[in-house]
Order: C-alpha cells, then structure tokens, then sequence
C-alpha cells in the first residue's frame, strides 16, 4: 500500500512516501503559496504516485492538549479527506521536528554530504554514458 506522509506548514509542507507500506523516504517540501495551491499539489502527487492512505501530522501541545494549530490540520485532514478520496489518518506530530533536524545534523557529521555528492558525479557520468 502507497502511504504518503505530510508535515502541514503554513509556509512549507514536508511530504514522504512508503511505496510499500514499510519504509519511508523523503519525497519533496512544497513551497506553499496559499491552501488551495497546497492542496492541488498534494491532489497531483496522490493521483501521480497511486497513494492510497494519507498520513497527517497533528500538531499537539507537550501535555498531549490541542495547540492553536491543531483544529486547523484538523480542518485541512477533513478537507483533504473530501478532496483526495483516500483514507486520511492523524498522527502526533510532537518532537517530530526537533528528531527530522538531530538526525540530520548526525547524517551531515557522518559524511552523508560526501555520499549525496558521490551520488549526483556518478548520475553524471552515467547521463553523459548514453
């Protein structure tokens, strides 16, 4: 089952997919430029990519209460929900953020820079191949 993932900004929106119901992967950031772009975008992308399930990140205080965001996804999962016609799940967002920056930060210290500069020289060179 294709599952996209979404982390609901007012300024950006972070999307990933699991093509296999399993494992994740980064997908793309949309650049919002107001709801109803943001909305068609991800409407493209699940037509595009044969999503099936949408996941929603909620925004919730620390104490588990709801934040001042948090009726607003909640707006945007119902709206989503007509829209798409797929399944879409809420999922606790909390320290979501704080984890996506301290895994990064630890990639960058392990060389994960060096590997993604490895991988656009060898793309490259195969690109020129053919």
């Amino acid at each position: 089952m294709k599952v996209l993932g979404i982390d609901w900004g007012e300024r950006r929106v972070g999307l990933a997919i699991s093509p296999d119901g399993q494992w994740a992967f980064p997908w793309k950031i949309l650049e919002v430029r107001g709801f109803t772009h943001a909305i068609e975008s991800i409407q493209q992308v699940v037509v595009t990519e044969g999503i099936e399930r949408v996941v929603l990140g909620l925004p919730v205080g620390m104490d588990g209460k709801d934040s001042p965001q948090t009726s607003r996804v909640r707006e945007v999962a119902a709206d989503l929900q007509d829209i798409l016609g797929v399944p879409v799940d809420l999922m606790d967002e909390r320290l979501t953020s704080v984890e996506a920056t301290r895994r990064r930060q630890e990639a960058e210290k392990r060389g994960a820079v060096d590997a993604d500069a490895a991988v656009l020289i060898l793309q490259a060179y195969l690109s020129q191949q053919t």
